[in-house]
């Protein structure tokens, strides 16, 4: 029968292999430091054949998965009949087990080679400049074969044409490099109480990626996993590639200050220039501030034993965000590969440029407080963060020839607090025990809607309304999370007729599904969230284990669509499928 061990205990031939090494050399003359770090790194690893767990949840429990000696059948009712090309009938239901027995495999390796040069003068004791150059390079494979009887190509069974195309071998390799280097000019200086630090920095980087992947059907033998043997490339589809560039630049000016080290100021600013962005909105600023006070080193604490740390701080911030894809903002072409038009190749555009596109800035406000006193140590933290255009794909009108473009969403605001909390009871030579936990909350909210993306929803309740869709749209609202959850209210199950009751907006009742209807009937994002675990060792014998919580969101029920009302009952089903369902 189908049981979940198949999966549990086939997932162990999964396996990954890492080495790595690295060598540093120093050499110092004068008031001059050489030094140099070399790292290399190799990996090696092989995914389980045995596929994704969904397919495993879809087996009715009174299926076969194997016959009466203990071999993996073909299909979960498999009856050893074979059809007019000496092959199993294709009315049955694939066996995911048995696409692990017939050599799939799924491979990959990569190997990174990083090097850093670095050089430190020391001009005087209180000024020092530090350069540094890095280089990475990595490439990168991965190899996946699924053979002729793997259940992918059951479909294929239906003709000899397509019978011919099973079995596929995909082929994947990239590699990827980056440039950077960055100045440093230090003042350090102390005088009486006073400790002063300064740096001005520059730094400069590129990086870029490539990947390929080449996709080949068709093998006679189904345990040779080599693509020589393949009969072709995929019906439809040519090699394809992708290639990116950054290249990112920056200023910086820092500076510290303490008095006796109780009071702590330092402030920071940096003018960032990235090609990520709209060619108009290249450059951007970000800055910082900190002030601190350590109130343990006031004169009137010193003297409390078990006063290890009193520190009160706060700090203000704008930082930007480089994370997306490096072609969003600009305008990026492919070539007509099947097509000529008297010896030239024709171009299109495969992505819609913007080039006002802004960097996606957020402004920190954090006030907070750590103690440590006794076997107790305590943190708290109390923020707010406007994170100002945010980046996010918008939904175009398909006349453009583009689904969505990459654009700036607005203002939006997360705050809230986070308290973390340990204590250690015992603690000596032999070892220690430790018990730990957190606790945060949180608050999202929108404060100010793009246009872009005003337009945005409207588009999105068109599209609900013209497709009558049940499954609820994202959409975004002034005032609301940004995981706000949109849905029609339900009263239930009409019991004269079996059909379900809809609320509208002016609390009426309705046997109709209208999506204008639609209201934010929840919010996805946990109001608190948090850990608590405990962390122990004795002699050398360590213990650790960690509680996660979450509490506060709500969650759309997919499980209940996919699971009960949209079920295909051909598969494994919920329960509910009967016993919820209406009786008249």
């Amino acid at each position: 029968d189908f049981t979940y061990n198949d999966v549990s205990g086939a997932m162990k031939e999964s396996y990954r292999r890492n080495l790595t090494g690295s060598a540093a050399i120093s050499y110092r003359k004068n008031n001059i430091l050489f030094r140099d770090i070399l790292e290399v790194i190799s990996n090696r690893s092989q995914d389980s054949p045995y596929g994704t767990f969904s397919n495993y949840v879809k087996m009715n429990p009174y299926w076969q998965s194997v016959d009466k000696d203990g071999n993996i059948l073909r299909y979960a009712e498999d009856d050893g009949v074979l059809n007019t090309y000496n092959i199993y009938s294709t009315s049955k239901v694939p066996n995911p087990l048995y696409d692990a027995a017939i050599g799939t495999s799924l491979k990959s390796t990569y190997t990174q080679i990083t090097n850093n040069f670095y050089t430190e003068w020391t001009i005087n004791p209180d000024w020092k400049a530090t350069l540094r150059l890095g280089a990475m390079q990595k490439r990168n494979d991965a190899d996946s074969f699924y053979p002729a009887n793997h259940s992918m190509f059951v479909t294929y069974l239906s003709s000899m044409a397509d019978n011919l195309r099973r079995g596929r071998y995909i082929m994947e390799n990239g590699k990827s490099s980056e440039l950077s280097g960055d100045l440093n000019i230090n003042y350090n200086h102390s005088f009486g109480k006073n400790n002063l630090f300064a740096n001005a920095g520059y730094f400069i980087s590129e990086r870029k990626y490539q990947a390929y992947q080449e996709t080949v059907e068709g093998f006679a033998n189904s345990t040779i996993a080599d693509a020589t043997f393949a009969r072709q490339y995929l019906a439809g589809s040519t090699p394809t590639g992708y290639a990116s560039t950054n290249r990112e630049m920056s200023f910086l000016l820092a500076t510290s200050y303490d008095y006796d080290n109780r009071y702590l100021f330092d402030a920071t600013i940096r003018e960032s220039a990235s090609s990520l962005y709209g060619a108009d909105k290249r450059w951007a600023n970000s800055w910082s501030f900190g002030l601190g006070w350590n109130l343990h080193n006031e004169l009137v604490m010193k003297n409390i034993s078990w006063l290890k740390q009193m520190k009160i701080r706060c700090s203000y911030g704008l930082t930007g965000n480089q994370n997306f894809n490096t072609n969003a903002a600009i305008a990026t072409y492919r070539y007509y590969t099947g097509y000529s038009y008297v010896g030239y190749m024709g171009a299109y555009l495969a992505n819609m440029p913007n080039s006002g596109l802004m960097w996606e800035q957020k402004k920190d406000l954090n006030v907070g407080f750590d103690l440590k006193a006794g076997v107790m140590a305590i943190s708290f933290d109390w923020y707010t963060a406007d994170t100002k255009n945010m980046l996010t794909d918008v939904t175009i009108p398909t006349s453009t020839g583009f689904p969505s473009v990459k654009d700036n969403l607005g203002l939006v605001r997360n705050s809230g607090i986070e308290l973390k909390a340990s204590i250690t009871p015992w603690q000596n030579k032999n070892g220690f025990i430790n018990v730990y936990g957190t606790f945060v909350y949180t608050k999202n909210k929108i404060v100010e809607l793009s246009e872009s993306m005003r337009e945005y929803n409207g588009r999105m309740l068109k599209l609900a309304e013209s497709t009558n869709q049940t499954t609820p749209v994202l959409m975004y609202q002034d005032g609301l999370s940004m995981n706000t959850i949109w849905a029609v209210q339900s009263a239930g199950i009409d019991p004269q007729t079996g059909k379900e009751i809809y609320i509208k907006k002016d609390g009426s009742l309705t046997y109709t599904y209208d999506s204008s209807n639609m209201i934010a009937a929840g919010d996805a994002t946990p109001k608190y969230r948090g850990t608590a675990g405990l962390t122990a060792e004795y002699k050398g014998i360590g213990l650790t284990a960690t509680l996660t919580y979450l509490a506060g969101g709500q969650m759309y029920n997919s499980t209940l669509i996919d699971r009960v009302e949209d079920a295909d009952i051909q598969y494994n089903v919920d329960r509910r499928v009967l016993t919820g369902r209406w009786i008249e």
